[in-house]
């Protein structure tokens, strides 16, 4: 599949998604929800989707670890109070743990699944949930190299098919001043854009160590943000989100190509895997409009999450929701629904109504543009759009077994890191 065909593949099924959506049967009953994957994300995600409808019920979760599902369901009971008193009901029958904790979710009553695990699980857990028939919340990003991404796109295809509801957990997309922002610039304030500059740099973020009982598999999956198969490295998995902005910006096609470098300064140590500490790629899109997009994770540095848009008639901070432009200055000072909330929103409204969200196409386009600027980095070649399409890179191991042995992988290092 070419680039082109992809993106017309993709245009024609949200027509088609649109035109095929019926009446729903849950207007106005309470709507069951399963989540997997009860982390920090986890736990928020079950406050925004209870904060989004008043006849949301939490009846189902899953986790990989007994002793995680324990700590959450803790805090779910604290969490069971005020608005939310009577909305959070997990039997003991409806907690699971284990790698097939997701099995157990989906086999409950429920019509919405929160996916919340580490990314490196999302293409598996989301092709068991559309067959299942539950409408989907993927958080970020969905999937952490090209073979898992494409499978994705066919779960989003699916969920057209059947008319059931897909939100990718790009939330930028749903708060007001940016969505206000970004709809200025494709009305041409800025003019024709020419350049856009984002960056994503923060700190250190937490780490695990290893304990003396766990096997290579549980230590890796305890401490999954540092390792690729699970977390997509920092580029994916956090620096996602500007990557997804700058998609938004260029009208949610993807990029021509990619190329840059990375590499790890400052995580040197055992507990910090092998994934890079920074990354520097420009992309280029349609009409020679290049973006240069940079990430780091370093303690001590300047913190910086930033978008600007340069056009022929004026510039746009994203950010800040301020547009300086010959045709006139624009800002919007109040943000609006705190953006992790606003996103289930919509995703409710259209389960009821029956004219169902579906922003998987955006979503795996922004996804798989992460994903082709870490692996320019990791090679320090050129990467394609029409390369992801064909890509064979399939980043899962041989096993997720908690108890196997496997040896780390190597940090990537550029011009011997094969690019396949």
């Amino acid at each position: 599949m070419n680039r082109r065909n992809f993106v017309q593949m993709a245009s024609m099924a949200t027509i088609a998604a649109a035109q095929a959506a019926t009446g729903s049967k849950k207007k106005d009953a309470t709507l069951n929800v399963g989540i997997i994957g009860c982390g920090a994300r986890g736990l928020g995600a079950v406050v925004n989707i209870l904060s989004a409808d008043k006849n949301v019920k939490i009846i189902a979760a899953g986790e990989l670890f007994p002793d995680k599902l324990a700590s959450a369901m803790e805090k779910l009971d604290r969490l069971n109070t005020g608005e939310f008193e009577g909305r959070i009901d997990i039997p003991k029958e409806n907690q699971f743990t284990g790698l097939d904790n997701y099995k157990g979710v989906l086999a409950c009553d429920i019509d919405i699944v929160l996916h919340t695990t580490p990314p490196g699980f999302r293409p598996q857990h989301l092709e068991a949930a559309v067959e299942a028939g539950k409408h989907i919340f993927a958080e970020k990003p969905l999937g952490v190299d090209a073979v898992g991404i494409r499978k994705v796109q066919a779960v989003v295809d699916k969920c057209k098919e059947k008319g059931l509801s897909f939100l990718g957990g790009f939330c930028y997309r749903f708060r007001d001043s940016m969505v206000n922002t970004v709809d200025k610039i494709h009305n041409g304030h800025i003019g024709e854009i020419k350049n856009i500059q984002c960056s994503y740099n923060t700190g250190l973020l937490w780490t695990r160590l290893r304990q003396e009982n766990w096997a290579d598999m549980e230590y890796y999956t305890r401490n999954w943000y540092y390792y690729n198969f699970l977390s997509g490295d920092h580029i994916v998995e956090q620096g996602i989100h500007n990557i997804d902005k700058m998609c938004w910006v260029m009208g949610s096609k993807p990029p021509l190509e990619a190329y840059g470098m990375g590499g790890r300064i400052v995580r040197t140590d055992d507990k910090f895997g092998h994934i890079y500490d920074h990354f520097s790629i420009q992309y280029k899109f349609e009409d020679d409009v290049y973006a240069n997009f940079t990430c780091r994770q370093q303690g001590g540095t300047e913190r910086r999450v930033a978008d600007y848009v340069v056009g022929t008639e004026g510039t746009a901070d994203l950010m800040k929701a301020k547009i300086k432009s010959k045709k006139g200055d624009w800002r919007q000072r109040k943000q609006g629904i705190q953006m992790h909330a606003a996103e289930h929103i919509p995703f409710i409204k259209g389960i009821r109504s029956g004219k169902v969200l579906n922003n998987g196409d955006e979503s795996v386009i922004s996804s798989m543009t992460g994903v082709m600027g870490r692996m320019a980095a990791y090679s320090g070649k050129v990467v394609t759009w029409e390369h992801m399409m064909k890509s064979k890179e399939d980043l899962t191991p041989p096993t997720y077994d908690l108890s196997a042995s496997m040896s780390e992988p190597p940090v990537a290092q550029p011009g011997i890191y094969e690019l396949i």
